[in-house]
């Protein structure tokens, strides 16, 4: 999954429809943490974001239903250098680790 993103934007919020291995939509609303990177694979991150990150039992699929992960963007996360990255959220219970990843592309504003 790509996601792109205006470098310092703070709208919209991030929402992700993310599935288990069978194919349906994966309950967050309850007893999960989440940490969100993005960076270049095998360097330190750019951004780690653990608030602001919020699960749902979600519905449905994008765009119209309801996401089960929402991100929300504080004022100066997205002040990332414009370029293509790799984004990577992991999903932690007592019982599972889960790790998602995609492209996260940064682009610069008109000045």
């Amino acid at each position: 999954m790509t996601i792109r993103y205006q470098r310092l934007a703070e709208r919209p919020s991030l929402a992700l429809w993310l599935l288990d291995d069978d194919g349906s939509l994966i309950d967050f609303s309850a007893g999960y943490t989440f940490e969100l990177k993005i960076g270049t694979v095998g360097n330190a991150a750019l951004l780690t974001k653990s608030a602001g990150i919020t699960g749902a039992v979600g519905a449905g699929t994008e765009p119209t239903g309801t996401p089960n992960i929402t991100i929300t963007w504080g004022a100066g996360d997205l002040d990332i250098t414009p370029g293509t990255y790799t984004w990577q959220l992991t999903t932690t219970t007592a019982a599972t680790d889960r790790l998602f990843t995609g492209i996260f592309r940064i682009v610069d504003v008109i000045t």
